[in-house]
């Protein structure tokens, strides 16, 4: 995100900041909500009514706009508001699916470890443990880190070795892999965060990250609220994790992503028919044929974002 002219948007110009994955100064700004709009979403689709003290820490703003990097595409979001321990364990306890036990990366990691035999692994980000059980059931050790302190002591209790940030036991260790799932793009400064993991990884270990990435049916058919600050600050691309890697010396060895899900283009429909979103709920099953229809249209017609539904999951290594 770079440096802007008093003639543009003044609140986004008080942040000085590059691209976390290409490092690029070069960015334009696309898009401005303002925080009233935002909550109006949180209510309208999640059915969420944040309380005071969570309005208080982290919506202490009133808009946030939209920036594209013109070299890889990735998209930042200005101001850089990082939701706190409270906001995360509002959203765990109001969403049961937002600690997934079973995303879709977490077999693909879980068979790459099993060919790789790490004898230690971190998981930073680790939620509710779910891919932390999944592995040791698989017979492979792992730590974890996580900002959420409930979860944490109730991983704790379950005899995993879990910190809330990468403290001296973790930093003193050095691990055959790191694993992230949906993680950097909560963080206002991927790279360095990144920088401060590859010294912990052992020759050749591996760096395993995924994130939600554009375009993709989430992030070209209706951007959601969770997709901005506080929630998320970065939406990468594929361009940009690769120019990540190449920043640090890492040898990129595969790039995988989720498929397309129609749920992306009903939540767009939804967000953008507003009042009659009755209609949306009154012929449900007519809808969700219809976005079936449309995503098929759109993969014959060749958009790229009628391939990825979400996510991509991006496996380097340390050479």
């Amino acid at each position: 995100m770079m440096k802007r002219s008093r003639s543009e948007d003044s609140y986004s110009a008080m942040i000085i900041q590059c691209c976390g994955f290409c490092g690029s100064s070069d960015s334009q700004i696309i898009k401005t909500t303002s925080r009233d709009e935002l909550l109006a979403e949180y209510k309208q689709m999640y059915g969420l009514s944040f309380p005071q003290a969570i309005l208080a820490s982290n919506f202490a703003f009133d808009v946030v706009t939209t920036h594209k990097c013109r070299k890889c595409g990735t998209r930042s979001y200005c101001p850089n508001v990082v939701g706190d321990s409270l906001f995360y364990d509002y959203l765990s306890r109001h969403l049961r699916w937002y600690y997934p036990k079973d995303r879709w990366e977490f077999q693909i990691v879980a068979e790459i470890l099993d060919k790789e035999k790490p004898q230690l692994f971190l998981e930073v980000g680790c939620g509710d443990g779910h891919f932390l059980k999944l592995a040791r059931e698989r017979g492979h050790e792992g730590h974890g880190s996580e900002i959420n302190a409930r979860s944490i002591e109730t991983l704790k209790s379950q005899g995993f070795q879990v910190s809330t940030a990468l403290d001296r036991d973790i930093q003193e260790r050095q691990y055959d892999a790191v694993v992230m799932f949906q993680v950097l793009e909560h963080l206002v400064d991927p790279f360095s965060f990144v920088k401060s993991i590859i010294p912990h990884v052992r020759s050749q270990g591996l760096i395993i990250v995924s994130t939600p990435v554009t375009p993709s049916c989430c992030a070209s058919i209706a951007c959601p609220c969770l997709a901005l600050p506080p929630h998320h600050q970065w939406m990468p691309t594929t361009l940009g994790h690769k120019m990540l890697a190449e920043r640090f010396g890492l040898m990129c060895e595969g790039i995988i992503y989720d498929p397309p899900d129609p749920f992306q283009l009903v939540y767009g429909l939804r967000k953008g028919l507003g009042w009659l979103r009755f209609l949306l709920d009154r012929y449900e099953s007519v809808v969700w044929r219809a976005a079936r229809v449309m995503l098929k249209g759109a993969k014959t017609l060749g958009y790229d974002w009628a391939n990825v539904g979400h996510t991509v999951l991006v496996v380097s290594r340390k050479v």
